[in-house]
């Protein structure tokens, strides 16, 4: 019985790899904001955007680094599929969610040797609820998962199996966290501009700080949900500023050292996706 819990290539550089490994030591563990409802299965969704890391060298007395990718992230429902859950069959989806990052090319984007990352995931449909909490007011602070593989770069032929029941998409496919708190921005529809037509969209704000000793961070988005867009996003932007100090210097003498800006647009849809990992 299941039970759920209550990089190196020009493409894509190292940089990157140490910025996520630098957010997981010091962020706590988020869930997965990308999946706010489940469409008909069969369904793809492909977003393009823009990844911008911009590091501070004013204190080495050096110009300031800035670094440019591309993105493409696909989102499918590719299967559905009964599961065992606290002793109850629970209708599920197979999701998948792929993320391309590198510099443009003939092709549309070239993501080298590690740039690429699929993740394929059960989900409960029960768990989908389009909501920060659930009916008795308990945040949503995870997606749980029956099961789940996933296959990083091209060096890794067979996807390899996920340890834990939760998805963890942030930092790795997204830097958009699962926000306990979003804020409407006007109340008011608009049209977010993004390339599958117009759509009705409700723009939602978010704003987290962190800090320790040594780190502070303020982790900014801007988020479009929409009921007219598969998966319920039309677009978002995420700004993660970075400040460092040394542990015996006070707060006062926090220095900037690095800015990230995603802006990420719904760009096509489909109605014939198939998963391209083979999974047990």
């Amino acid at each position: 019985m299941l039970r759920f819990p209550p990089f190196n290539c020009s493409c894509f550089p190292r940089c990157i790899a140490f910025a996520i490994v630098g957010w997981l030591l010091t962020s706590p563990a988020s869930a997965q904001g990308l999946i706010w409802s489940l469409p008909e299965d069969g369904t793809e969704i492909r977003y393009e955007g823009t990844y911008k890391q911009v590091d501070n060298r004013e204190q080495a007395g050096e110009a300031n680094l800035t670094m440019d990718w591309i993105r493409h992230l696909t989102i499918k429902s590719v299967g559905k599929e009964m599961a065992d859950i606290d002793g109850q069959s629970v209708p599920c989806r197979w999701i998948e969610l792929k993320l391309i990052t590198g510099k443009p090319s003939a092709a549309g984007i070239d993501p080298g040797p590690v740039g690429t990352r699929i993740y394929k995931v059960l989900v409960p449909e029960n768990r989908v609820i389009g909501n920060t909490s659930d009916a008795a007011g308990i945040p949503m602070s995870y997606l749980p998962i029956v099961k789940g593989y996933k296959r990083v770069g091209d060096q890794q032929k067979d996807p390899v199996a996920i340890k834990g029941k939760v998805l963890h998409v942030y930092p790795v496919l997204t830097w958009m966290r699962h926000y306990k708190k979003l804020v409407g921005d006007s109340g008011q529809s608009e049209d977010p501009q993004v390339g599958i037509g117009p759509v009705s969209a409700t723009k939602l704000t978010a704003d987290v700080q962190l800090e320790s000793r040594t780190d502070r961070s303020r982790h900014s988005a801007e988020i479009w949900r929409s009921k007219d867009v598969p998966f319920g996003l039309a677009k978002w932007t995420v700004t993660i500023e970075r400040e460092k100090k040394f542990n015996t210097e006070d707060r006062t003498e926090f220095k900037p050292t690095s800015k990230i800006t995603i802006e990420m647009k719904a760009a096509e849809v489909g109605k014939n996706a198939t998963s391209e990992l083979n999974v047990p």
